[in-house]
């Protein structure tokens, strides 16, 4: 049974083992994260910093994250360098929200500015908590992305991934598999705006640790992603009771059982003319299909592969396997809920899909230079056809 939540027989009787951990995994989804000693003590573990209280309120019910003025509730503020570094100080992420015995690392603010009819972020960066950033340390955001499909893009094999990549190369596409080590091996990452992770529960841990400053046995560091720099905090996690893990293996399971419940958005509808303009123009080359899984593809409009984008997409943080240019092809069976939460990209700034081709360099500068001179019908058609119209 998990600590603090009550499942009476009468529930338990009429849901599947499936169900129940689903139910019990959205409860922890939901749930918002105190700091320790608290009344109710399976709720303990908030921080020390921390960017959000719950995995919910940066990804409401599996939906993506608001773009705003402010980081939190689906923006976050990364750090790091083209070498794949972190600032030594503050790690891999500002988290603006601290326990009350601490400062928060930094207070951000963020200016959205149109140049030539495209927007980018300004981010102000200041009261810095620890002393100044290191100076070859970059500054970017990254959004919360939907959840929904999670199930199957869980479901395609590093094998299927791999040959996708193989089939790629064959018709002279550069793309990539984003291959992680560890101490079982190699594996292939799908998951994150850079494919940093292989699997579904390492990247909820990796979540947990950054945004929300909780211990899992893949992140078991008490103090989260305070550095050895960040004295302060490290002390007071130590201090904390116990000092042990806060979300046991158990409980990552049920989250995860959660995310891969949320279902899937609804296949394309027929639309041959969105399509074939789809096609013609080359998005459908990364943004892929997988087929092998049994009866049915994947059709959620992604490779899963590392691509160059060139330098307008160029943040100058590279992560894992990934260089600073190089993305994970972004789903695209998302786009009408992350539209209307605020931006596509890795950091919301494409209000339209028109505006985030506009942004394709490197390997995708041909398929842009294809949309651009496409007529406003077949523009159109297009976007009808990606938003499901």
């Amino acid at each position: 049974m998990v600590p603090g939540l009550l499942i009476v027989g009468a529930l338990a009787s009429s849901f599947s083992t499936a169900n129940l951990d689903a139910a019990v995994g959205q409860a922890l989804f939901e749930r918002r994260w105190v700091s320790a000693p608290s009344t109710t003590r399976a709720d303990e573990g908030l921080g020390p910093l921390y960017d959000a209280r719950s995995c919910n309120a940066c990804h409401a019910g599996g939906g993506p994250g608001r773009i705003s003025q402010r980081p939190g509730e689906g923006l976050v503020v990364r750090l790091g360098e083209a070498d794949g570094r972190t600032d030594p100080t503050y790690g891999a992420q500002l988290q603006t929200h601290a326990l009350p015995e601490l400062a928060p690392e930094a207070s951000v603010s963020i200016a959205w500015q149109l140049r030539n009819d495209r927007r980018t972020p300004s981010i102000d960066v200041s009261n810095l908590a620890y002393g100044s950033l290191e100076p070859h340390t970059h500054i970017a955001l990254r959004r919360a992305p939907a959840l929904f499909g999670a199930a199957e893009l869980a479901a395609i094999s590093d094998t299927e991934i791999l040959a996708m990549e193989a089939r790629e190369h064959r018709h002279g596409l550069r793309g990539h598999a984003a291959l992680l080590r560890d101490e079982n091996g190699l594996h292939v990452g799908r998951w994150g705006w850079k494919a940093t992770t292989a699997d579904l529960e390492t990247q909820i841990s990796l979540a947990l640790e950054r945004d929300i400053g909780l211990s899992t046995p893949s992140y078991p560091d008490p103090a989260g992603e305070c550095t050895n720099a960040e004295t302060a905090c490290r002390d007071l996690a130590h201090e904390a009771e116990g000092a042990k893990i806060e979300v046991s293996g158990r409980l990552v399971h049920l989250i995860a059982a959660y995310v891969s419940s949320l279902p899937s958005p609804a296949p394309p509808k027929k639309n041959p003319a969105g399509q074939a303009v789809f096609e013609r123009v080359g998005c459908g080359d990364c943004h892929a299909s997988f087929t092998g899984m049994g009866d049915r593809s994947v059709n959620a409009g992604t490779d899963l592969l590392l691509h160059n984008l060139g330098p307008g997409l160029d943040d100058g943080i590279a992560d894992g396997d990934a260089k600073s240019a190089e993305w994970r092809t972004a789903p695209l069976w998302n786009l009408a809920d992350e539209l209307a939460a605020g931006g596509l990209l890795h950091d919301g700034r494409a209000r339209s899909i028109a505006e985030a081709v506009s942004w394709h360099g490197g390997e995708a500068a041909a398929a842009r230079r294809r949309f651009v001179a496409l007529s406003r019908a077949d523009k159109a058609a297009l976007e009808d056809y990606l938003l499901g119209k």
